[in-house]
């Protein structure tokens, strides 16, 4: 199991203990707080990326609080850095310089999201805590964007940026270590568009004045029009669906809605 999987699994225990250890402590008062809307921003990971997997902006606005589940509108945004499960970090025997082997290509999503979002518990006062469940769909823009290298096999030469491919620079002597994720920003970037459906749980862990902290964990499952290349196709196969669990943790502040 990679580290980034034992750190997702190990937060997402840690999570659901203290939201188990305070669900006996929610009032089942009434709480103006399913009359609020919802506006939160946060980080996340997932089962293919690393520790930060990407951004998230999230929006949950009431629709239906008289039954018995209360209803919300669920709006987000979400842009993540997908990686190949074969990704594995090489380096310069002469010069330490790292890089990804056989990686040609990042693949980064932007995923508009709309669905509903169901309230478990309500969130009533700083002891409590809130639980909702989400279901949301939305498509998914898929970019795919080339993976630079620093090449030159002459030690008083100066390297150059290029696209790496394993055919071709097969002298780990002469590769210098990779660029940065935003050398030439999108140039030369390929749109790869799909559609993705999610399902997650929501738990709202604590709520200072207007503002609210707290993680979703869920499931994603996306499926694009073509495979991307993340790898060589001539050293491994890439998917064209994912089916991924992730964890975000978010933070935001909510506005009370009149009834």
């Amino acid at each position: 199991m990679t580290k980034s999987k034992v750190y997702f699994f190990l937060i997402a225990f840690f999570a659901f203990a203290s939201a188990r250890g305070q669900l006996g402590d929610s009032s089942t008062e009434e709480s103006d707080q399913m009359d609020s809307k919802y506006f939160a921003y946060g980080v996340t990971t997932n089962t293919h990326s690393g520790i930060l997997g990407g951004l998230v902006f999230r929006s949950s606005t009431p629709i239906n609080t008289d039954r018995r589940l209360p209803v919300h509108r669920y709006i987000a945004l979400e842009a993540v850095n997908l990686k190949h499960p074969k990704e594995s970090t090489s380096s310069n025997p002469a010069l330490g310089a790292k890089f990804i082997f056989g990686k040609t290509n990042y693949f980064f999503v932007v995923r508009p999201e709309y669905g509903r979002e169901w309230y478990f518990f309500k969130k009533n006062g700083d002891s409590s805590i809130g639980l909702s469940g989400i279901l949301a769909v939305g498509p998914s823009i898929g970019i795919q964007k080339p993976y630079y290298i620093k090449y030159g096999r002459d030690a008083g030469e100066a390297a150059i940026l290029t696209q790496y491919d394993p055919d071709i620079h097969t002298d780990y002597n002469s590769i210098r270590g990779s660029s940065s994720i935003w050398q030439g920003f999108l140039n030369n970037s390929k749109i790869n568009p799909g559609i993705h459906i999610k399902a997650a749980t929501s738990i709202d862990m604590s709520t200072f004045g207007d503002n609210i902290t707290g993680f979703e964990l869920g499931t994603t499952l996306e499926l694009f029009t073509r495979e991307p290349e993340i790898i060589s196709p001539k050293l491994s196969t890439n998917a064209k669906a994912y089916a991924t669990a992730y964890l975000t943790l978010y933070f935001g502040n909510k506005r009370l809605i009149k009834k």
